[in-house]
């Protein structure tokens, strides 16, 4: 199978699978930890330089069960591709990924998210298990005592969340010395500035306009930055225009994000007219009035969250004519709290 060679989304992997013909595997373990090293403060930064430093390829199957034994390929949402000879099907579900152990443990946990506690794709799971051998593998002489949690959330608080662990937790009363660093996710980041113009505007909305207020403003830029960091259009296009087994997993996972989202996008995503564009839109903002898109998932979500609980406390203190300084600090919020294009990875090392 071929390998990419950096770590990118799940979906971006079988769409850019089709384009990369090989990549050189390279494979570095670092030794972190002597029997005669004592624990200290900055062993938790030795595992993260070790992690952020080492390469590694995973191979996962979307065709092995969750923990609940679910399988995506079983889902209503999962077609094989037509005219596969029986044998070759198993080789199929087989995709192939490459880059530091830092972007693979930020790959799973992008992989692994629930909105609402509700998983989206349930091949997360096995992608989680291969990245968590890749990364144990780096972390040659700990003898398992090491916990890693990759944790990605588009906002503080937020029900859509993903997360992907390595090891096991540290016993209870153990000496823990731990390290956390911020790894690139697939969104793009958004601009504070622009956002708080567009929660001013928001709020300053009159009925009939298309948002209610400032939530509902930001809440469109955040989600049409998840749905391009899942299905990033030009790729995503290709991969639906083509016949190959990679475009079975990107419709899966279309109708999957659909599904809990709750619009109905099979009409853009398969036949010869089939556009992604078309279905991120629908995606983003529905296509009928019953259908509310993940704008309006991700504006409610906000609205109720730790983050959205500091982001109006801070709009409303700003008053009418808020000086620079004031002005500056509202975006400075904005950025700290809306963190879509990272994953925060922490690394626990113990004796």
């Amino acid at each position: 199978m071929v390998a990419d060679d950096r770590a990118i989304s799940t979906v971006m992997d079988v769409s850019l699978a089709l384009l990369i013909i090989s990549a050189t595997v390279l494979l570095i373990g670092t030794y972190v930890h002597t029997g005669t090293e004592s624990i200290d403060g900055e062993r938790g930064d030795h595992a993260v330089q070790t992690l952020s430093g080492s390469t590694a390829t995973i191979t996962y199957d979307v065709s092995e069960p969750n923990e609940a034994g679910e399988r995506a390929t079983d889902s209503d949402h999962y077609e094989t591709p037509d005219d596969l000879d029986p044998d070759e099907i198993g080789e199929l579900y087989e995709i192939t990924t490459y880059g530091s152990a830092m972007d693979l443990l930020a790959e799973a946990a992008q992989t692994n998210v629930a909105i609402d506690d509700t998983e989206v794709f349930a091949y997360g799971y096995t992608v989680e298990q291969s990245v968590e051998g890749a990364v144990q593998d780096r972390l040659i002489g700990t003898d398992g005592r090491t916990y890693t949690v990759a944790t990605w959330e588009p906002y503080d608080g937020a029900s859509i969340r993903g997360t992907a662990t390595a090891g096991t937790e540290p016993p209870r009363g153990a000496d823990v010395s731990s390290s956390s660093i911020d790894v690139s996710a697939n969104p793009d980041s958004l601009d504070a500035e622009h956002l708080a113009t567009r929660f001013e505007v928001g709020e300053e909305a009159s009925p009939g306009d298309t948002v209610d207020d400032g939530f509902d403003a930001i809440g469109q830029e955040i989600a049409e930055a998840i749905i391009e960091g899942y299905f990033p259009e030009r790729q995503t296009q290709y991969t639906l225009e083509s016949s190959l087994s990679e475009t079975a997993v990107t419709l899966y996972n279309y109708r999957r994000l659909a599904d809990v989202v709750g619009v109905d996008i099979d009409d853009y995503v398969t036949g010869t007219d089939a556009n992604a564009a078309d279905a991120n839109r629908v995606l983003l903002e529905g296509e009928t009035a019953d259908q509310a898109g993940l704008e309006d998932v991700v504006a409610d979500d906000l609205r109720e969250s730790p983050a959205g609980d500091a982001i109006r406390e801070a709009y409303d203190d700003l008053g009418d004519s808020p000086s620079d300084d004031e002005t500056d600090a509202f975006e400075v919020l904005l950025d700290e709290t809306i963190t879509t294009d990272t994953v925060d990875v922490t690394v626990q090392t113990w004796d």
